[in-house]
């Protein structure tokens, strides 16, 4: 069987307020304490509100613009999370 995952494309140039489901494969997240801490790094950014933080058993989902995408990503390479995939899910309905 195949496992197919459906992506939007990424517009770096779009600086507009519309946030977007946006997914990062963080490694390690079956440890807790990887968890607890990317939640506290990413509630202390200041970028992200509580509910826009969905966490997954691989990663975590947040709703951000999509501008913000570079600053989370540098937050959470300068805290030591290793980042392997970061994508804008594909969804039919929006």
């Amino acid at each position: 069987m195949n496992k197919i995952l459906l992506i939007n494309r990424l517009n770096p140039n779009d600086v507009s307020e519309e946030k977007h489901r946006i997914f990062f494969m963080i490694g390690n997240m079956d440890d807790p304490e990887t968890e607890n801490k990317l939640i506290d790094v990413l509630h202390s950014s200041n970028l992200i509100e509580p509910n826009d933080l969905v966490l997954k058993y691989n990663g975590v989902e947040l709703y951000l613009q999509i501008k913000h995408i570079p600053t989370i990503i540098k937050l959470l390479c300068m805290n030591g999370f290793s980042i392997y995939e970061v994508y804008h899910p594909y969804n039919p309905e929006e």
